[in-house]
C-alpha cells in the first residue's frame, strides 16, 4: 500500500472495529498500517473479510498477525512453486537441451543468477544461488500481488514438447490456445500421403486442385522447418559461446583473485 491507500485502509478497519465493538485510537489504526502497509490494499481487505467469515478465528477481532497469515495463506494460490519444485523443473531443463520448459519470471531470474555457478561445476553452490534469488523475487512478487506468470522455453525434442505442454495446461499454468500455438502442425509427408489419395485416375478436378495445394504447403512446411532448425541451432551455439565466455572471464576472476591473494 501507498500514502492514498491509507484512508481507504483506515475505513476499512474502523469498520470491522465496529462490527466486533471495538474503538480504534490513531495510534492503533498506526500500528496496523506499519504491519500491513508492504501488502496491496486489496489483499490486505480480502484478508480482513476472510477472518471475518472464519468460524473459528472470525471470533475474535483480528490482530496484525492474524492478517499477515491470511494473507501468506492466500498467497498459496498465486501460482508460485515452492523454491525446492522451482529448481527441480529448471533443472530438469538447462541440463537437456531436448526438454520443454514452462517458467516464471521468477525462475528465470533465479536462472541468470546460477547459471555462471553452475557452468563451474558447482551444483550445490548453484542451487544456493538460484534459491535465495528464487525466493526473494517471489516474495517482492507476493507483496505487489503478482501472480506467477509463466513462458515456455522450447525443447528440440517433439514428443518432450508435447508432454511438457500437455503437463503445464493440466496444472493451469498456459492456456489450451498458448500450448496448441506452440505445439507442430501437420507433417509434410502426412500432407504428401493425402495429396496421393487425391490424385488417382478418377480423381476430380477439384480433388486434383486440393492435391496440389498439399504438395504446396507440404514443401513450405518443409522450408519452414529447416529454416527454423537452422535459427534454433545458431541460438543454441550463441547461448553455448555465451556461456563459455562467462566461465572463462569467472576463471580469469577467479586466477587474479588468487595471484593478489599471493602477491
Amino acid at each position: 500500500m501507498n500514502s492514498t491507500d491509507r484512508i481507504g485502509f483506515a475505513t476499512h478497519i474502523l469498520a470491522i472495529a465496529e462490527i466486533y465493538g471495538k474503538a480504534l485510537s490513531p495510534a492503533a489504526i498506526d500500528v496496523y498500517w506499519s504491519a500491513l502497509q508492504g501488502y496491496p490494499l486489496a489483499e490486505v481487505q480480502r484478508a480482513v473479510e476472510q477472518h471475518v467469515q472464519d468460524a473459528e478465528a472470525g471470533r475474535f477481532f483480528p490482530k496484525p498477525a492474524d492478517l499477515i497469515g491470511q494473507i501468506q495463506r492466500n498467497a498459496g494460490d498465486d501460482g508460485h512453486p515452492e523454491p525446492n519444485e522451482a529448481w527441480g523443473i529448471l533443472l530438469r531443463l538447462i541440463g537437456d537441451e531436448r526438454e520443454t520448459g514452462v517458467l516464471t519470471d521468477e525462475m528465470r531470474a533465479g536462472w541468470a543468477a546460477c547459471q555462471p555457478v553452475l557452468d563451474l561445476g558447482d551444483e550445490v553452490g548453484a542451487r544456493m544461488a538460484f534459491l535465495e534469488v528464487y525466493s526473494r523475487r517471489v516474495h517482492e512478487a507476493r507483496q505487489r500481488g503478482q501472480p506467477a506468470r509463466w513462458t515456455v522455453t522450447l525443447g528440440t525434442d517433439p514428443a518432450l514438447r508435447d508432454a511438457r505442454l500437455t503437463e503445464a495446461v493440466e496444472a493451469r499454468r498456459i492456456g489450451v490456445d498458448q500450448a496448441q500455438a506452440l505445439l507442430p502442425g501437420p507433417a509434410p509427408a502426412s500432407l504428401d500421403q493425402v495429396a496421393g489419395l487425391l490424385e488417382g485416375p478418377t480423381a476430380s478436378e477439384q480433388d486434383r486442385g486440393t492435391a496440389e495445394r498439399l504438395r504446396a504447403l507440404a514443401q513450405m512446411l518443409r522450408a519452414s522447418s529447416a529454416a527454423e532448425e537452422e535459427r534454433r541451432i545458431e541460438v543454441r551455439q550463441h547461448q553455448r559461446d555465451a556461456e563459455q565466455a562467462r566461465r572463462e572471464d569467472l576463471l580469469q576472476q577467479l586466477d587474479d583473485h588468487e595471484q593478489r591473494n599471493a602477491a
